[in-house]
């Protein structure tokens, strides 16, 4: 979602005429964009700004905004505690951005009806943000304060920019939202939309991030098991295996219901790529607990997993709650669950070896020349050797041979 967002900040800025800087030191506007979502990034958001300081001090003419949800999170403070800020907008507010930069500029007026749609970042694949906010609320996340409540983008101006885009090349699209699934536009469902944006020619992949467990509905699997353009990969956050947990966390689901919709979509596809983000050392989280989230690792086989040790966020409900558990032993939960999810990324990645694929190629390798790295339907990483006529954006039909790290090796016929 940062990623788009600073896309569309981009757009704004270019639409004024403004071009990317060859470095900080040329820049006329740096615009800092951030992420609250865990207190780690906000610190290396800090971090970064402070070394900005010196370019500010040095230059009147150089102005300096800071973005995004620390910016709404922290508010005013910021600009105490980093006074030498000309700025900060929360998420809400980027329409304020031309204003502020550009108060004396004519094109001003021409805003409303001239408003680009997100620069893209290559010519195969785009994020397109459908939904922002969320209503959820779990007990440990603060994206709710600091984004708002649910807010749907109207689907005609969805298929637009996605229309735009496969103008440009573009075949791979990222739906976006905070609970993506959770779409809904008058009486449109995030599966109808699904079934529209499918019928855009020129359109070979559909993915979406972030769904929750409690928006799988028997209308979205049909179209998600029926539809060849939707890939066969979703990132479906659990958080925990412990339904005592869940119910702390306010997540609205069971174990249970998460492993049916799991149980779903590999019997459809025993190759369906999941991967997931796992909290550990939640406040109050026993052993048995713990050990109910790794014996879920265990069932559902996810392909990859973001894991974390839990971090209280000030203003949010568990923040408040009591923890009986150190950091060593947070830290020790953590890695014992990367150690066993770590087992079961490279079981899944072998299980692709001899496979046919076909591989959206992206970008040569960094570490030889003489081969390309993509990704499959199924969103794992493959490195081939390179043919002529290899270009970005390209699909090319491959067979999985090997696997290096976590990484498949495929050979194109």
């Amino acid at each position: 979602m940062n990623e788009y967002d600073s896309a569309r900040l981009a757009a704004f800025l270019e639409f004024y005429g403004c071009v990317p800087a060859i470095n900080l030191e040329k820049s006329d506007i740096i615009l800092v964009n951030t992420c609250s979502v865990r207190a780690k990034a906000e610190e290396n958001a800090i971090a970064r700004i402070w070394g900005l300081k010196k370019l500010r001090v040095e230059s009147e003419e150089l102005r300096v905004g800071v973005l995004g949800c620390m910016a709404k999170n922290r508010g005013q403070s910021l600009l105490k505690d980093l006074p030498f800020l000309d700025f900060i907008l929360g998420p809400d507010e980027y329409h304020k951005l031309p204003e502020i930069i550009f108060a004396n500029n004519s094109q001003l007026s021409t805003l409303n009806s001239q408003m680009p749609f997100a620069k893209l970042a290559n010519n195969y694949s785009a994020f397109i943000a459908i939904q922002s906010g969320c209503n959820m609320k779990c007990s440990y996340c603060i994206v709710p304060y600091v984004r708002g409540r649910e807010q749907y983008r109207e689907p005609g101006s969805i298929l637009r920019e996605i229309e735009e885009a496969v103008a440009k090349g573009v075949s791979e699209l990222t739906l976006l939202g905070q609970t993506v699934n959770g779409y809904r536009f008058k009486d449109l469902s995030f599966a109808s939309l699904l079934r529209q944006v499918a019928d855009v020619k020129g359109i070979e992949r559909i993915r979406f991030i972030s769904p929750h467990p409690r928006h799988y509905t028997s209308e979205l699997m049909e179209i998600l098991l029926g539809e060849p353009k939707i890939a066969p990969h979703v990132h479906l956050p659990l958080q925990s295996g412990s339904n005592s947990v869940l119910k702390k966390m306010r997540r609205q689901y069971t174990r249970e219901n998460y492993l049916s919709i799991v149980e779903a979509l590999r019997f459809s596809n025993p190759l369906y790529g999941i991967t997931t983000d796992v909290i550990c050392g939640y406040p109050g989280e026993t052993e048995e607990e713990f050990e109910e989230t790794l014996s879920l690792l265990q069932e559902a086989q996810f392909d990859g997993a973001f894991m974390f040790a839990y971090s209280p966020r000030e203003g949010t409900p568990s923040a408040a709650e009591k923890e009986f558990l150190s950091e060593e032993q947070k830290k020790a939960r953590l890695q014992k669950t990367i150690d066993l999810q770590n087992s079961i990324t490279l079981k899944r990645a072998k299980l692709m070896v001899g496979q046919s694929e076909k591989i959206l190629l992206e970008k040569p390798s960094r570490k030889n020349s003489g081969e390309w790295v993509g990704k499959t339907g199924n969103f794992k990483k493959v490195v081939l050797p390179e043919q002529p006529g290899f270009r970005e954006g390209m699909y090319v039909d491959c067979v999985i041979e090997g696997v290096r790290g976590h990484t498949l090796r495929g050979i194109s016929p």
